[in-house]
């Protein structure tokens, strides 16, 4: 089975966000980046395409291409497609089979991600697009052959934006190149480090050093429950119902 890399995560819980951000000596306000997620919103029925492992996000990144990513997580090797199984890449798309680790969780995860036109995303949220304009023939093609449920994309909701910086290359501890997130909506606050690495046996020892620099640094993890990801399309389902 194909596996492009390990993504290894750490979050801070909100109380730990103004000090996690003064010992990483992380000045200004990193990259602007704003994140939507695409949901199902039919009144009685909670997240229903997160409770099965899909996932429909759009970011607009400053100086940078907007992009759509169709990701699968948790992902079951058998339910990816064999025409998807050696896939890279196609036209307008690449795709990715990763391992997500944080802490004690391992979840296989796979993307098929695009960039989108300038103004697309604003056009969205401004409800000058349909949701499916969103995402190109690929990704449309990887939801029908490997979701395992059937998706119409038209039928979804854009939730509000997530406000979001991203700073690369930051030293935690031993680790020198760290990416940090931080997301905000409402009095939801969250911090995440993340390091990215080829293989499992390469990322043992990355999320071990990671994890005593945090340690280190005295600073409170908030991943052993719900994600980041389930907790913020929770409230922002709920600001739209």
């Amino acid at each position: 089975m194909r596996l492009n890399g390990v993504e290894i995560k750490v979050s801070l819980s909100d109380r730990q966000v103004a000090r996690a951000l003064e010992v990483l000596e992380l000045g200004g306000n990193g990259q602007p980046r704003r994140i939507g997620f695409v949901e199902d919103t039919t009144v009685g029925v909670e997240l229903p395409l997160f409770r099965q492992g899909v996932v429909l996000r759009v970011r607009q990144t400053e100086d940078e291409d907007d992009d759509a990513t169709v990701k699968l997580r948790p992902c079951r090797r058998s339910q990816l497609a064999e025409s998807w199984l050696g896939a890279e890449k196609g036209d307008g798309w690449k795709f990715r089979v990763e391992e997500d680790w944080a802490g004690p969780r391992r979840a296989l995860a796979a993307s098929c991600v695009a960039d989108l036109p300038p103004r697309r995303i604003a056009a969205a949220w401004e409800g000058k697009e349909p949701v499916g304009r969103l995402f190109n023939a690929g990704q449309w093609r990887f939801l029908s052959d490997c979701a395992g449920m059937p998706i119409t994309l038209d039928a979804l909701t854009l939730l509000p934006a997530v406000e979001a910086a991203r700073w690369e290359e930051v030293r935690v501890g031993d680790v020198e190149d760290v990416v940090v997130e931080r997301w905000t909506i409402d009095e939801l606050d969250f911090l995440e480090l993340s390091i990215r690495k080829d293989t499992v046996e390469e990322a043992q020892e990355a999320q071990a050093e990671l994890e005593r620099g945090v340690r280190a640094l005295e600073l409170e993890r908030d991943d052993e429950h719900a994600s980041k990801t389930e907790r913020v399309l929770a409230h922002l389902v709920g600001l739209k119902t």
